[in-house]
């Protein structure tokens, strides 16, 4: 199984958001690569929790809904560089809580930083770290339900995007079952040595546009109100991201209620789409906002994480 962006938006949303000639070739020099634990100053962080539901679908039509079958987390951080650049990181994570789920151990979770200057994308990292689950029907997924096995299979990836360059790195291993979204830090350490022995692939040039991973694009996308189409780079491959913009008065009215808004702040819904550009499946998702937020982190996410699956995630703090 390999690790892709469709995964990631389907699976864990997931799951699951580049100037001079001079400063475009900045990230040729091995000494100046970025790193994830670079050096920056003047941070600011914004972070979101989220409680994730679940809706079984017959024929799209929606038979039963499971709130608090989960949870997750996104976090956005933009800080400087000594020198100027602006680095951005992002981070979506979205697990299910086995006790509220018929006992199902699920979990998705990806990571960006990039490095930026001028409105150039220099240089970005990106790791991901998801359960492999193949169930593509409900009676698979019935099955999986009463799956006994002493160990769990995990997918996991690692990235560097360049102007100039592309590698990916993909790997798989086993973790005890018993392991779960408590057990990050653990889950993590087991990717990295997985990613160690496993070959990388490095590619040319990304295709023009496409040199930002996939939660940077949407990052950006959601930061101007203007665009409505943007290109990433996943795995070594191309795709397309598209998204329209509408006012949600409703979804205003109920965040306005919580205090998760300013009382004379409004949300729009962002219906986004993306496709691998040399062809596949389309992937849909819907996003909600805080229109004016400099760092939109989104109040409400729904995609289909599978043909009987939808998964919303809801903002409970931030």
């Amino acid at each position: 199984m390999k690790l892709t962006a469709s995964a990631i938006t389907r699976r864990a949303f997931g799951c699951a958001l580049g100037g001079a000639v001079l400063s475009l070739s900045r990230s040729a020099s091995a000494s100046d690569r970025l790193t994830w634990d670079e050096p920056t100053t003047s941070a600011q962080t914004v972070e979101c929790r989220y409680r994730a539901d679940a809706q079984i679908l017959l024929l799209s039509v929606p038979l039963l809904h499971r709130t608090g079958v989960g949870g997750g987390s996104a976090v956005w951080r933009d800080a400087t560089e000594p020198g100027g650049q602006l680095v951005r990181f992002l981070e979506f994570n979205g697990f299910s809580i086995p006790s509220r789920a018929a006992g199902l151990n699920r979990l998705g979770f990806i990571r960006e930083m990039s490095r930026m200057a001028g409105g150039n994308n220099l240089e970005s990292l990106y790791f991901g770290l998801m359960t492999a689950s193949p169930e593509e029907s409900a009676e698979q997924a019935r099955s999986a339900l009463r799956n006994t096995a002493k160990e769990q299979l995990y997918t996991t990836i690692d990235g560097r995007v360049t102007p100039a360059v592309v590698e990916t790195t993909t790997a798989h291993f086993a973790a005890p079952s018993s392991l779960s979204a408590n057990n990050r830090t653990e889950l993590m350490e087991s990717a990295r040595q997985a990613l160690a022995t496993a070959p990388k692939i490095s590619a040319g040039p990304a295709t023009t546009g496409s040199n930002v991973p996939f939660l940077q694009a949407l990052a950006a996308m959601l930061r101007r109100s203007d665009q409505k189409s943007s290109e990433f780079v996943y795995a070594g491959r191309a795709y397309s991201l598209s998204a329209t913009r509408s006012p949600d008065a409703k979804a205003t009215a109920y965040f306005r209620e919580r205090h998760l808004i300013p009382a004379g702040g409004s949300v729009i819904q962002v219906a986004g789409k993306l496709r691998r550009q040399a062809g596949g499946k389309e992937t849909e998702f819907r996003l909600w906002i805080e229109q004016a937020a400099e760092r939109p982190l989104p109040l409400r996410i729904e995609y289909r994480a599978k043909s009987y699956l939808r998964l919303i995630f809801e903002v409970e703090a931030a």
